[in-house]
């Protein structure tokens, strides 16, 4: 897998036409539960069960793959890089889980079939991290390239029209809002910012070392759209009393 760099921050954008931008992630969370561990009764023990398993592994993985890689292309949100990325990724993977299927198919003893097989969830890590991390950086952008920009456009807007032409109806309480409207896209532009370079850095070998790697990102990213949502609730207040 490629490396990428870790980092975490982001700017808010975007008015109530963008809420559906932040709350609707661009990939499901496709982190499927633990395999069972080797000790487990039914873990498979004759060659054809350790290569009925394989098949069943990298099929599925595979199916995930394509459908990532199809997401992945037709994302208006993502920018040319983290696409680059990403797909670098997603690909690579793909020609794994072939190539896997084809060695364990043909392997001839249940040591060597096992190893295989192994190698599966241990060096490509689709599900922990492929997958994941693909779906963060595609929210991240999203926030960071779309809804963010908007919102502060939106901000502008608001501030212009408050110390311009609707000066009169200028108060206290619609003052507050724009102070916490900026506030909140500054939260979530901290948050959200390199939060797909922090995503796309984690690879197999980091996750190994620390299964919570990609826990931060997720948090961030969270917060962001915490903010941003906020952020358009304020502004939404504010139009509605500019009326």
């Amino acid at each position: 897998m490629s490396k990428r760099s870790v980092g975490l921050v982001v700017t808010a954008a975007a008015g109530v036409t963008c809420l559906a931008l932040v709350g609707t992630p661009a990939f499901a969370d496709t982190t499927p539960t633990p395999a069972p561990k080797s000790t487990s009764s039914h873990a498979p023990r004759t060659l054809s069960e350790i290569q009925a398993a394989g098949a069943k592994a990298t099929s599925g993985r595979e199916a995930k793959l394509s459908a990532a890689i199809t997401k992945v292309t037709a994302d208006k949100h993502l920018s040319s890089s983290d696409r680059s990325t990403i797909l670098g990724t997603l690909n690579a993977d793909l020609a794994g889980m072939k190539s896997s299927a084809s060695t364990i198919a043909a392997d001839t003893t249940t040591t060597q079939a096992a190893a295989d097989l192994k190698e599966v969830f241990t060096k490509y890590r689709v599900y922990a991290v492929a997958l994941r991390q693909a779906r963060l950086a595609s929210d991240a952008d999203r926030l960071t390239g779309t809804a963010l920009p908007k919102l502060t456009a939106e901000q502008a807007k608001l501030s212009g029209l408050l110390s311009g032409k609707d000066t009169s109806k200028s108060t206290a309480a619609l003052q507050a809002d724009l102070a916490d409207m900026t506030a909140q896209i500054s939260t979530a532009s901290h948050d959200a910012g390199g939060a797909a370079a922090a995503a796309l850095a984690v690879t197999p070998a980091a996750y190994d070392s620390n299964h919570s790697a990609l826990s931060p990102v997720k948090s961030s990213l969270e917060s962001a759209r915490t903010a941003v949502k906020k952020a358009q609730s304020d502004a939404k207040a504010i139009r509605q009393a500019l009326k």
